[in-house]
């Protein structure tokens, strides 16, 4: 029987190579003991001589996705106080195809906490005061559709995670212990 395939959403694919390399193998062996198969944006590599290469990956990362029967994202907070941009579309993109789906972030500081102090920001904009662990849609959205944003124990930095300090394998096992429960409900 073919194991179940999980997308690997997150921001390792910025991190410098012995990072970031390092981070997939402890993933797809985490899945692999579990009896799931790890899809990372990593494995695709790009040809040489495409026209549009910001295309071929979009392409090709939406790719994995359709093959994908769930997903894991890394919510980290990334370059700011909330998580990589990308990353959030291919939560909403898999949640979207009805995928289960996981996240996790090892940071522990509620996003209002990050954003504020206080209900507003510089600009006057209200910060959301609910104490999630991102933008409620992220949070929301996985709990609606059975999964959960799991969180770490780091306080966060401003000046943002260093790329070794963004995954916590017991953390991550969480996230795959819970998306197997999801998987075979």
């Amino acid at each position: 029987m073919t194991p179940a395939t999980v997308y690997l959403a997150g921001p390792e694919v910025f991190f410098p190579e012995p990072v970031r390399a390092h981070v997939d193998r402890r993933k797809k062996a985490v899945l692999h003991a579990a009896g799931l198969e790890g899809l990372s944006p990593s494995d695709n590599v790009l040809p040489d001589g495409v026209d549009d290469p910001a295309q071929w990956i979009y392409d090709a990362n939406r790719d994995l996705m359709q093959q994908a029967s769930a997903l894991i994202a890394n919510l980290t907070p990334f370059r700011g106080p909330s998580a990589d941009a990308g990353t959030v579309y291919e939560l909403g993109y898999m949640l979207a195809l009805g995928k289960p789906s996981m996240g996790f972030s090892v940071c522990a500081t509620p996003y209002n906490q990050r954003v504020g102090p206080g209900d507003t920001d510089a600009n006057g904009a209200a910060i959301e005061p609910f104490g999630l662990a991102d933008n409620l849609m992220l949070d929301c959205g996985l709990a609606r559709a059975g999964g959960a944003l799991l969180c770490g124990d780091l306080a966060h930095r401003p000046a943002g995670f260093d790329p070794a300090d963004c995954f916590d394998e017991a953390l991550f096992r969480r996230a795959v212990d819970q998306l197997k429960r999801l998987l075979s409900a």
